[in-house]
């Protein structure tokens, strides 16, 4: 909780209604779940995730990457965090840096899995290469994904003054299972997770923001939900997976991630702490109420309408007891 000294200054700082909804100075758990439902609805309404789904054979043939809306940085401040503990805050702000780091090594590794699948979605993730393995032109995904943590590692400056000397994330790749094929599915899941969870947590953080910092965190916020439609249409296309293999897979991804970035952040030790577990319940319902709403959307994407954005389906037979 902030300080009532904080509080002065916020109150005197916030607007009543922001991206979010209405501002509260001193917001209830219940608050942050209606800002967290205006925003869902806001930025992943079934409208916006057709339109970004059909944007992607597009993109195969006409790449461009999605342009953002400007951002006023010096606007950006402390007093526009709202509800929760500054240093936690930054704490995540530095820790959304470290994960979007290593963005090359994430297309190399999709690469890997995907390019014997889909060439185009690889394109589309990792670029064009030549005979001899050298980078022509980068994939639309990276070059959208390659601004977010210098976007997030500017937004730390401006609110500490510092820079928050990130630590790349490190790169665990999934064991192979001896199929191209499950290898490739339990890939894409992944991918589809890692969208997910940037998804919850900046929607998170602009539940508990308002101003020029909320409007920051939604730059990089409406990419990943692109990202995260275009991952989730096409794979569910060419794979043919039933939902509750899809959700029952994706839980599997977000425990090993979530083990994972525990003990690689540089922070850890100032996020995982009981005086946070109070947030517990913000995070963990942002991320169900987001999966509930791809649940949803999921349901109209019949095989009708895939065929149409991407052809006849390929013959990757998935065996529906598949391990992840």
């Amino acid at each position: 909780m902030v300080s009532k000294s904080s509080q002065t200054i916020l109150s005197q700082a916030q607007p009543d209604f922001d991206l979010a909804g209405p501002v509260s100075h001193n917001p209830s758990y219940w608050h942050i779940r209606d800002r967290l439902n205006h925003l869902i609805g806001q930025y992943l309404a079934p409208e916006i995730l057709n339109h970004n789904l059909i944007d992607l054979p597009q993109q195969f043939t006409h790449p461009k990457p999605r342009p953002w809306g400007a951002i006023d940085w010096k606007a950006i401040s402390p007093d526009q965090i709202i509800g929760i503990d500054p240093q936690l805050f930054f704490s995540v702000v530095a820790a959304s840096v470290e994960i979007e780091a290593p963005i090359r090594a994430y297309s190399l590794i999709s690469r890997q899995y995907l390019g014997e699948i889909h060439p185009a979605i690889t394109h589309f993730l990792s670029g064009c290469y030549d005979s001899e393995g050298q980078l022509i032109e980068m994939g639309v995904w990276e070059k959208e994904e390659r601004q977010h943590a210098p976007a997030f590692r500017k937004i730390y400056q401006q609110l500490t003054g510092e820079d928050s000397s990130p630590t790349p994330n490190s790169i665990v790749e999934l064991p192979s299972s001896g199929s191209v094929i499950k290898d490739a599915y339990r890939h894409s899941l992944r991918r589809i997770t890692t969208e997910w969870s940037a998804v919850a947590v900046y929607l998170w953080l602009m539940a508990h923001s308002t101003g020029a910092l909320q409007a920051a965190i939604a730059q990089p916020l409406q990419d990943e939900v692109n990202h995260l439609a275009k991952f989730w249409g096409i794979s569910h296309w060419g794979f043919q997976d039933s939902l509750p293999l899809r959700c029952a897979g994706m839980t599997r991804q977000f425990a090993s991630l979530f083990g994972h970035h525990r003990e690689d952040r540089s922070n850890s030790s100032t996020v995982f702490t009981v005086r946070n577990l109070s947030y517990g319940p913000e995070l963990g319902f942002s991320y169900l109420r987001i999966l509930n709403q791809l649940c949803q959307w999921h349901m109209t994407l019949n095989n009708t309408l895939l065929y149409d954005l991407f052809g006849p389906r390929p013959f990757l037979q998935l065996e529906q007891s598949v391990s992840q």
